[in-house]
């Protein structure tokens, strides 16, 4: 290359002024980003969970919230028990309309009764043995019955054991359509129980005699 082609450029700066420049463009950037901050801010403002810093406000909405929670409980488990018993209540209507659809459709004799099967309750402590029964008509009607029963708790060799230890040696019979009945025996030591005896006499409709016969021992395990 020869020398005519060089040429030279000569470039004039003002320090001054592009360092103001530079100030200026930095100042700028400070502020737009201070505003843009602020600006989001105000507006998150309203979307933010407010920090509760009263300690004493704090703690009484807390126990508040124990006192529903408990007072819920309460309710809760108090529902469930009436509706325990409700079940329990439909239970006992279920097997009572079952009892009298038996009686109606029976064709057995006007005067027939029956005891059903009794409930037993052993107390070996005060060796005493509680009997719960019910004693029923068999035959559809409206007539009513009357006479005694009397529970006779027999041993092995088919002895009964003396009305002395019976809280009720007869109990009185009178009704329509059933009657419960219940008494407590004390059995006392040496005797060795095989069956309790319920006989009923009759009085009306007819008179007639029914004895039923309903198995129960003392176990070792009862004796414990």
């Amino acid at each position: 290359m020869s020398q005519a082609e060089i040429k030279t450029v000569v470039k004039r700066v003002n320090v001054v002024r592009q360092r103001q420049l530079r100030i200026a463009v930095f100042s700028f950037v400070v502020i737009a980003t201070g505003v843009v901050y602020y600006l989001g801010y105000q507006n998150g403002f309203d979307d933010r969970v407010p920090l509760v810093l009263d300690e004493a406000g704090l703690k009484a909405r807390i126990s508040k919230l124990e006192t529903r929670l408990s007072v819920e409980s309460e309710t809760l488990s108090r529902l469930r028990e009436e509706l325990a018993n409700k079940e329990s209540k439909v239970g006992d209507l279920e097997r009572e309309l079952v009892f009298y659809r038996d009686i109606m459709s029976s064709s057995e004799d006007v005067s027939s009764v029956k005891v059903r099967e009794p409930d037993f309750s052993w107390r070996p402590e005060s060796r005493e043995l509680e009997y719960r029964a019910v004693v029923q008509r068999l035959a559809p009607g409206t007539q009513s019955y009357q006479g005694q029963m009397t529970v006779e708790l027999i041993d092995l060799e088919g002895r009964a054991l003396d009305a002395a230890y019976l809280s009720t040696p007869t109990h009185t019979v009178g009704f329509k359509y059933f009657q419960r009945i219940s008494g407590i025996i004390t059995v006392p030591e040496g005797f060795t129980a095989s069956e309790v005896r319920f006989s009923v006499k009759l009085s009306k409709p007819r008179k007639r005699s029914y004895e039923q016969r309903f198995a129960w021992q003392e176990t070792p395990a009862d004796s414990a």
